[in-house]
């Protein structure tokens, strides 16, 4: 019995001790939070049946609620988010997607401007995903939902930051059907003044 019950305290402890070191992380990451980012970003977007991914380029902007992918490879492409809208250039065509409340891409487009503020708790909510942490080297966090069937959205989103700088420096997106893309963000500069209207 006495057995059980020290295994039972040491466990309570390690919880614990891990409880508070990703709060801890959390709220430095949110104190941290960048007013402005520009970067280079290398998306692989994994496919079922296909043997290697396809592989995009291009540079990344973020200031608050305000975030845009501009791509190099291939050129012209954009995903662009302001407050009120979200727009995507794929091969020329634009489609300016429904944020409505409740919809799926309204969920996108917050949980791409919070993963850039470093606001994790605010993904996991939005995602309704439960979150966990564990320090590889960075700070990373795994958030995980349980996807109805027929239910859109990302079974598993992992973010992880820079231990010393708190940006964002890989983020892992899987989709319900299996599908997934790995960003890497690179060379990042957050003194670089980022012209309010690009985002117009």
């Amino acid at each position: 019995m006495m057995k059980k019950f020290i295994l039972w305290v040491a466990f309570f402890v390690v919880a614990t001790s891990a409880a508070l070191a990703n709060d801890k992380v959390i709220a430095e990451l949110k104190a941290n939070a960048p007013e402005q980012v520009t970067c280079q970003f290398e998306q692989q977007k994994f496919l079922k049946g296909m043997a290697n991914p396809v592989i995009s380029k291009g540079v990344l902007l973020y200031q608050p609620q305000n975030f845009g992918m501009y791509y190099s490879q291939p050129e012209g492409d954009y995903l662009q988010i302001t407050p009120n809208s979200f727009v995507m250039q794929t091969r020329g065509k634009v489609r300016n997607h429904n944020i409505k409340a409740g919809s799926p891409m309204l969920t996108l487009k917050n949980t791409l401007v919070m993963c850039m503020a470093g606001d994790v708790q605010g993904v996991a909510n939005e995602n309704g995903a439960t979150l966990s942490y564990a320090n590889n080297g960075g700070h990373e966090f795994t958030l995980t939902k349980d996807l109805k069937k027929g239910e859109k959205g990302y079974s598993k989103i992992v973010l992880v930051y820079d231990p010393k700088t708190y940006l964002l420096t890989s983020m892992t997106m899987v989709e319900a059907n299996g599908n997934y893309s790995i960003y890497t963000l690179t060379q990042h500069d957050t003194k670089q003044k980022i012209d309010y209207n690009l985002f117009k």
